[in-house]
């Protein structure tokens, strides 16, 4: 696992039938520059109640993580589709429950 230093620029979003886009481009001087490219479905902004502004957000925080895991051996793929459990962890951590009190 190498701690990566490369940059993280946000292209903006395009919107499909299937739902959003959201562009990156990762600049590192070790590396060529790369562009990704998150999916999130239209179904995930409606069923699991992700706001529309923080999807950015969300896909920049997994490409970042997934930048630091990321081996020679096996590099990050450049597209990817984010799954119901990603939306999920985001929103807990993002904006938890509220616990009641008696």
């Amino acid at each position: 696992m190498i701690k990566t230093t490369a940059q993280i620029q946000y292209l903006g979003f395009h919107l499909k039938p299937r739902g959003r886009d959201y562009l990156y481009l990762v600049v590192d001087r070790k590396t060529e520059n790369r562009e990704f490219t998150f999916t999130i479905s239209n179904q995930s902004f409606v069923g699991a109640h992700m706001p529309y502004q923080d999807a950015a957000d969300l896909c920049y925080q997994k490409l970042r993580r997934n930048l630091d895991l990321e081996t020679p051996e096996q590099p990050l793929p450049r597209h990817a589709t984010l799954s119901d459990q990603d939306l999920e962890e985001y929103l807990e951590k993002r904006r938890p429950l509220k616990r009641r009190t008696s």
